[in-house]
């Protein structure tokens, strides 16, 4: 453990088909702890009170059977993904049921944390205004023709993904507010060495006095 009372905070965050994830994995590969706020967030779907909650606002048709158990029904992200992503008002709705409980999972895991560095995956970064909570935030960028290739590739609908990116900040405003930029319109190759080359450079980072994910 640092002599810091918290470990060093590294927010990684880029929209969506940038490679962010891929980047991340590289470095879990690595040894580094890594955070993902979708996992967190995907996890709470489920709690029995948001779940009661979703299913009064749009019925049993964001429902579907369990891999696990076919008898328990869970929430299908995918049905879900489509009512919200459309609708600035469903999508406001969602976030105020989930980010306090995926923000109040990030404390709990860095006060309970052992571990000099904790990377956080945060895609809606900036939009959540959480930028006062890391020591050091990257941004992975790619261009929009690339990252739409890379969905399509996914099985995304080109339409529905450009839909998607309405809800987050451009590049271009996150470029001025971050503390590395990952140029990603490369191959994965090029990727792995950036992420080789972050965790060279992690001991030389700095701490700043930043804010609780959660407001005490």
């Amino acid at each position: 453990m640092s002599p810091n009372k918290f470990p060093l905070l590294i927010g990684i965050t880029g929209n969506i088909g940038s490679g962010k994830s891929v980047f991340c994995n590289f470095l879990t590969a690595k040894g580094l702890k890594v955070i993902s706020a979708d996992d967190i967030a995907n996890q709470h779907l489920d709690d029995p009170e948001i779940k009661e909650t979703l299913i009064k606002r749009y019925s049993t048709a964001v429902l579907s059977p369990s891999r696990d158990d076919k008898t328990k029904s869970i929430i299908n992200h995918k049905i879900l993904a489509d009512i919200v992503f459309g609708s600035d008002e469903e999508t406001k709705f969602l976030n105020s049921l989930i980010h306090p409980l995926v923000l109040q999972d990030f404390q709990r895991i860095v006060e309970q944390s052992q571990d000099e560095v904790l990377c956080f995956e945060v895609p809606l970064l900036f939009e959540a205004n959480l930028q006062d909570c890391f020591d050091y935030i990257i941004l992975i960028s790619a261009s929009l023709e690339t990252r739409l290739k890379r969905l399509e590739k996914r099985g995304e609908d080109r339409i529905k993904a450009q839909q998607r990116m309405l809800y987050q900040m451009p590049d271009t405003e996150k470029r001025h507010l971050v503390d590395l930029i990952i140029e990603n319109d490369g191959d994965l190759v090029s990727l792995q060495k950036a992420a080789a080359a972050l965790i060279e450079k992690i001991p030389y980072l700095q701490y700043k006095k930043v804010r609780s994910f959660v407001e005490s």
